[in-house]
Order: structure tokens, then sequence, then C-alpha cells
């Protein structure tokens, strides 16, 4: 407020922006006059001709202002109530979710004695990568937005099969999270405004179904939001996440000194390692995209060479230092979308099966199942069975696809592993393409490289099919959608795979004793955009 000369949030006009009365700051469907540097001129002025004392207070009271001018107010074509920007790390994710939401929905947790199967819940959440694992969710105070978005992002699964049938905080919460990620968006079109004005009336109307004062600056703020994305862009333009990352740092620092003197430590110490780590890392990048710009423009002198160059310089993507892992069998193509890693034991496909089949269902009856698919595949390749088929197990798959977001380059890093790190199994789902309608995914079991007797080399992913399924939570909300762990195994050609996805464990139905899994599609704004549109809204 200081920058704008205003009085306090406990004012009677509090907004920056508009001269909404403090009784008002929860309606967000309701317009109301505009600040600009003319008109708080004119009450200034107006104020100290005033009369008496207590006729000019009021007056500045009513538009909550101080009687001192603003200087911006004698520079041209500037107005400093303008430059006002919402702020999504302090007005959402710390502020309307942090200091208010996620506070009521421990109270809530603790008085209906759910807070250790909610511990529990999100210990067990599936791991994504860029989201956060917090396994003791209700016993430390978070203090970072980005740690209040993580719990943002899971909270919704956790809390709709423990709270109460019909909970109006579900909804609540789940309001506010789609008007997080469709603001959080790189592009802003005509269509997705649409979509975010209906998500902040949906938000104004469960916050009013319960039981909380609602009458505050940060919950009004949202009002404003897609005045601020016409006149200036995304509100990444304005973001204040940048410089709030030297919090994360400076803590790293603190827990590597010895309690004292940790001024000179961290400065003198930490910060010279880290400068040079980062010196280092820019000039490997640097030398590797100098390379592949010489292997662009000179000429080979020989096949040999020129086809080792491009197999050296394919190994580094648009500056990326991801290598292509190397395996007994070449990748067909070392532009395709999917990069394999973390090869394991190279075979034929009857010695895996002779060798694994009896204690694990994936390669059970491998080889006659992975013949019967690759003649249906490639009807071409006339496959005996006295013919060997290679293979490679692989337990990463790194996954390029086009965002829907600013239809940038994005990747996924998936894994399907027995024993990730020691802590049990992991293998990770993906979205693939279908002639279904909605979304299908499925669950990597198996990444295996063949090749064919032809030369062919063939890359599929071995997976547990996903079902949708009827069966809804105690409390649904608006995008809920469900999947069905089917049992059989099939093949999955990576041709066919978008990208990665994550599914968090459900309940189901008590009397099933299959898997069921929620989508959860808040991970980034491409998943949030590709399941928003599959559900039956248009936002492009």
């Amino acid at each position: 407020m200081q920058l704008f000369w205003c009085r306090a949030n406990r004012a009677k006009h509090p907004c920056p922006r508009c001269l909404v009365s403090h009784e008002m700051l929860d309606c967000l469907h309701q317009f109301f006059p505009l600040r600009s540097s003319e008109a708080m001129r004119n009450v200034v002025e107006r104020a100290r001709c005033a009369p008496t004392a207590a006729q000019r207070d009021k007056l500045l009271i009513d538009h909550g202002l101080h009687d001192v001018p603003h200087f911006m107010w004698n520079i041209r074509f500037s107005d400093p109530y303008l430059s006002f920007i919402y702020d999504l790390l302090h007005f959402l994710e710390a502020g309307k979710w942090g200091h208010h939401l996620w506070s009521l929905t421990l109270d809530l947790l603790e008085k209906t004695r759910y807070s250790i199967n909610s511990h529990y819940r999100m210990a067990k959440f599936s791991r994504w990568r860029n989201l956060k694992h917090i396994n003791d969710l209700a016993t430390k105070d978070f203090t970072d937005g980005q740690t209040h978005l993580d719990i943002l992002k899971c909270i919704v699964y956790i809390l709709c099969e423990i709270l109460p049938p019909k909970s109006t905080l579900i909804p609540c919460i789940r309001a506010l999270l789609k008007c997080q990620m469709l603001l959080g968006l790189r592009v802003m079109t005509t269509s997705r405004q649409l979509v975010v004005q209906q998500c902040i009336e949906d938000y104004e109307k469960w916050c009013k179904d319960y039981d909380k004062n609602f009458k505050f600056p940060k919950q009004h703020y949202l009002i404003h939001v897609l005045d601020d994305v016409r006149l200036k862009g995304v509100l990444r333009n304005g973001t204040t996440r940048t410089g709030e990352g030297i919090h994360q740092e400076v803590k790293q620092h603190y827990g590597q000194t010895n309690k004292r003197n940790t001024e000179a430590q961290q400065i003198s110490i930490r910060d010279e390692d880290q400068e040079v780590v980062a010196r280092t890392r820019l000039l490997i990048d640097d030398f590797f995209r100098r390379a592949s710009q010489t292997a662009e423009l000179s000429d080979a002198s020989s096949d040999t060479d020129a086809t080792n160059q491009e197999a050296d310089v394919a190994q580094f993507k648009q500056g990326s230092a991801r290598r292509v892992p190397k395996s007994r069998i070449s990748p067909a193509n070392v532009e395709n979308q999917w990069i394999f890693g973390s090869p394991l034991q190279y075979s034929d496909s009857r010695s895996y099966e002779d060798l694994h089949g009896g204690n694990n269902p994936i390669y059970r009856a491998l080889d006659p199942r992975l013949r019967e698919f690759l003649h249906s595949q490639f009807p071409d390749e006339y496959l005996t069975y006295e013919d060997t088929i290679m293979a490679s197990v692989f337990q990463c798959v790194y996954i390029a696809y086009q965002s829907k977001d600013d239809w940038t380059n994005a990747e996924d890093i998936l894994r399907c592993n027995s024993n990730w790190y020691n802590s049990g199994p992991r293998y990770d789902c993906v979205l693939f393409n279908s002639d279904q309608p909605g979304v299908a995914c499925a669950r990597l079991r198996s990444l295996i490289r063949c090749q064919l007797p032809s030369g062919r080399v063939v890359d599929l992913a071995v997976v547990q099919n996903m079902k949708p399924s009827k069966w809804r939570p105690k409390t649904s909300w608006d995008g809920c959608v469900v999947f069905e762990e089917e049992v059989d195994l099939t093949f999955l050609l990576m041709d066919f795979v978008i990208r990665g996805a994550l599914l968090a464990h459900a309940q189901g139905p008590s009397n099933s004793r299959r898997n069921f899994h929620y989508l959860v599609d808040v991970v980034d704004g491409d998943m949030f955009l590709r399941v928003l549109n599959a559900i039956g809204h248009v936002c492009n």
C-alpha cells in the first residue's frame, strides 16, 4: 500500500485499484469505481479545502487516502494505480490458500481426527517430477509459496475420501486450484479468459456456502485479475516467484554452517562454490552448443565420419546436457520424441521368458504375445517360430511433447523400475492416442526395444490399460476423472504415447478388488488443458 499511498488493509476502502468498501470484499461479481490519478488528486484537493478537520478526514477515509499527494500524479502518462498487478504467489498460493484455506483445512482435520489418515495418504502419494513429495503434511509449518502450491495440487485427492460426504471445502479448494492453473498459463487466449471467469464465479459460490469470513483484500483482488491480463499480459510478467528462490538457497547455506558466524561462511565459501559450479555448467553447455552448430555447417570428409559426428551431436538436443544412453540395440531414429534410458539385460525374447516368466507376469508368455503383436502392427514382417527377436529392457524413458500451454517443447521423465532407489516399485503412467473419446491412460510395466530379423528396431511398452470408471468419491468435483486399472498386460507402441501422467490412488467401491486411480490434471498447464478439453470445455 505504500506504493499507492492508500490506507491499510483494515481501512474502509483498502483496495489500491478501486473504491470497494470493506463490507464488499468478498463480492467477486460486482465491479466498483476504479481509482485514477486525476480522481484521487481531486479528492485530496477537496479534502484540503474542507472547512473542518472532521470533514477532511471523512472525505479521505471514504476514498482510502492519506492527506499526501502522490509524486507520480505530476508525471505525464503515469498512473500508479495501474501498476498494481495480481501476484499469484502472495495473493493466491501463499495468500488465500496458505494463510486461509490451508489453516482452515488443518483445523477441520484436527477436529474430525482425520489428520493421521491424511498424513498417511500424503506420504503414499505418487511421485512426480517438479512436484514436492511431502511426508509430514500436518506436523510442519510451511512458509514458502512453492510448498503451499504443491500441497494445493495434491490435497483434493487426499480429502475427498476422508471428509464427510458432500463437503463444501473440497469444491471450494478445487475452484481455487482451477483459477491458479489457468492464471499461471504462459499464454492467455480469449477462450481461456472465459473459463477463468467461470472459475471465479464458481469459487465465489462455494466461498459463500462455506462458513468462513472471506472479507479480506486478497480475496477481492481476484476481481481485477482479468483486467490485469488484458492490460499487462499474462501474470508471469509480474511474478515475484523469481526473487523468492533466494530464501531456499539461504536456508540450504545455513544448514551447511556451524550456526556461528554464518554470514562469513555463507558469503565467502558457499556462494563462491556455487559460482564456480554455475560457470562450469555454462562453459559445458556452450561447448556442446558450438559443437552442434559446427556439425550443421561443416561437411564431413567421409560418410563414416559424418555418421559418427551426427550421432555424437544428436545426444544433445537444444542445449540440453542429457545423453542418449548407450544400448546393444541402437534406436531406429535419434530424433524420436522418446528416448529410453537406464538399460538392463540384453537377450532374446525367449530367454527373457525362460528367465523371468516364472516369477514376473510381465514376461510370462512374452515371446508368443510379442510375435502376435508385432505381426498385427507390421504385417510386412514375416516372423517364423525359428526367427530370433533380440530385445533390450529399459527402466526409464524421456518423452518430449508440445505443450498445449504455450506450444513450446516440454519433457517428461518416467520411471519403470521394480525397486526405485530401494523404496519399492515405481511404474509411472502415460497418456496415449486412442480412438476412444476422452483421455486414454496406461501404466508402464516394462520398456522394451526389439530388433527384428529384418533389422527393423521397434520401441514398445508393456502396459496395463486404464478403463474409465463411473465410480466417484464421497465428494466429487468438476473435472474428476477416475480410472479402473485392468489386470491384463498389453503392448503399446511408443509412437502412440503423448506424454506422462500422474495417477493418485483411489479407494474405489468396496465390492471391487481392482485398483482405482484419480487422474491428477494439475501437474502443469499442459495436462490441465488436455483434460479440460477432453471433458467438454473449449479452452484452446
